[in-house]
């Protein structure tokens, strides 16, 4: 019984301190106004993928077919807010691709220039921060006009982040019902 107990607690500390890669894909093509996006757990497990495009009030991001979900643009500072849970996760890589058309106009190799120098600068930032940080910055010209964009961005965490994340999402929201509940009791008593 003994030995049974040893081995569950190291295997749940494995488990706890086991790195977990999370892979964000993404690709953005602004002539048709969509982003492309895909979330997955070691490039193998997805949890969600889907489009996004822009509206004249906000962006409507598609997870299939038939679910899609509306965020307005006056809404989107408080969804940042929603995304603290993600503070334990560490950027492990980014690499990005810039594609941009007119390879023989002047404009479009300044545009690459400038995509560039800007994201060089960046990474020479991020860099001195984080010197494990793996950063790949490409850049195409094509012949047609056109801007995209493709990136993907590999984070790392553990069991236990992912664990202590989760347990603060549910004592806020915890929290919350408490506080609508006392709310709601107070008005009953005021009334009566």
């Amino acid at each position: 019984m003994g030995g049974l107990f040893v081995y569950a607690t190291f295997f749940l500390a494995l488990l706890f301190l086991f790195p977990i890669f999370l892979y964000v894909d993404s690709f953005v093509d602004v002539g048709e106004n969509r982003a492309w996006f895909s979330v997955r757990f070691y490039r193998k497990f997805k949890l969600i993928g889907g489009y996004g495009e822009l509206d004249k009030e906000g962006i409507l991001i598609h997870v299939s077919k038939k679910k899609a979900f509306f965020l307005p643009y006056r809404e989107i500072a408080d969804t940042r807010k929603k995304f603290e849970i993600a503070k334990g996760f560490q950027l492990y890589t980014f690499r990005q691709t810039v594609e941009t058309g007119g390879a023989e106009q002047p404009y479009a190799l300044l545009l690459a220039a400038f995509a560039l120098a800007v994201s060089g600068a960046a990474f020479s930032v991020l860099q001195r921060d984080k010197p494990f940080l793996t950063l790949k910055n490409n850049t195409l010209l094509g012949a047609k006009p056109c801007l995209k964009l493709t990136t993907r961005s590999v984070f790392v965490f553990n069991g236990l982040t992912l664990a202590v994340a989760i347990s603060k999402k549910i004592l806020e929201a915890f929290l919350q019902w408490i506080q609508r509940r006392s709310i709601r009791s107070s008005k009953r008593q005021r009334s009566s």
